[in-house]
């Protein structure tokens, strides 16, 4: 299904991608936290680009080839490597100081960040129902991390740095959505990411082993292809709908945590999930409301207002 030249919102199939998107994060932040312990983040950074390549090369293809990297804003792609680098130093850093669970919520900061930054950089509007969701969630959020109880650190400031850097990140995907295809976001920060690491992988370099190798492919594959989704997401609904879903990513987090380091979530970490889980599904039941029929509306009144 090609996704990518849409220009009108379809929030529903915005959300099924941030969930597919999340649950492929979590899947490369697992596998890159494994290998934090043998090597440095540098290494780690131009490995999982470097064996992301293949599979943006193949989507550059799918898109049309050469042609859909066209673009007439090259600064603002050099912001976004910029903003992706930054990203991926931090948070794969984060990963090598904390628990995996306790990494990932800490990012689910990210749809207050992106809800806010939308209204004056994006000039969407949040209504009443969609804030209360998203501020119910994050609520659970702080269910898990129990201010106080130890969870905060300074592993966690740059969390909260990394979460920032990714709201932003996913402001430019929106604002850009009307005039540069899902080929040309995808390929200039990743590109500019791998060819940075072929100048600072060497300075701390460790030979892996072929089934190291295996692990920074999946770390690859996986990224790419969770940037590809979340890319799409956020081109085909607003900000303020498909964000509430990242926090999706805490039950894959669970999961993974469990299978790989036999962590399991203590009961306000299960009461947490249940209350961001409730917020999400709620701002679906609301979406499906909104594209099933047509909502009559009062002059100078967004969705959001009429209570979608």
């Amino acid at each position: 299904m090609n996704v990518t030249h849409h220009n009108t919102d379809r929030p529903i199939l915005g959300i099924l991608l941030m969930i597919a998107g999340v649950a492929s994060f979590a899947v490369m932040d697992a596998t890159i936290k494994w290998l934090t312990t043998s090597f440095s983040v540098s290494q780690i950074v131009a490995l999982r680009s470097w064996f992301g390549l293949p599979v943006l090369f193949l989507l550059v293809h799918l898109e049309g080839g050469v042609s859909a990297l066209k673009t007439s804003r090259p600064m603002a792609h050099g912001l976004r490597y910029i903003l992706v680098l930054a990203l991926s130093v931090s948070f794969f850093w984060v990963l090598s100081q904390m628990k995996l669970v306790d990494a990932i919520a800490i990012t689910f900061a990210a749809p207050i960040i992106i809800a806010a930054l939308s209204v004056p950089l994006l000039k969407e509007a949040v209504g009443f129902h969609r804030w209360s969701a998203i501020l119910v969630g994050f609520v659970g959020v702080l269910v898990i991390l129990r201010p106080g109880a130890g969870v905060f650190q300074w592993a966690s400031v740059v969390a909260l740095g990394s979460t920032t850097v990714y709201a932003f990140l996913m402001i430019t995907t929106r604002a850009l959505k009307s005039t540069e295809t899902v080929a040309s976001l995808m390929f200039y920060p990743q590109f500019g990411m791998a060819l940075t690491g072929i100048i600072f992988a060497p300075l701390f370099w460790v030979t892996p082993s072929l089934p190291e190798f295996g692990l920074f492919a999946i770390a690859g594959v996986f990224g790419s292809v969770g940037i590809f989704c979340l890319i799409n997401a956020f081109r085909l609904a607003p900000v303020a709908t498909v964000s509430p879903f990242e926090y999706t990513a805490l039950i894959w987090a669970t999961l993974l945590g469990f299978l790989i380091w036999r962590e399991l979530p203590d009961s306000p970490t299960l009461f947490g999930a249940g209350i961001v889980v409730a917020s999400g599904l709620y701002i679906l039941y609301r979406e499906t409301r909104q594209t099933g029929r047509a909502q009559p509306k009062l002059p100078g009144m967004t969705p959001d207002d009429t209570g979608q």
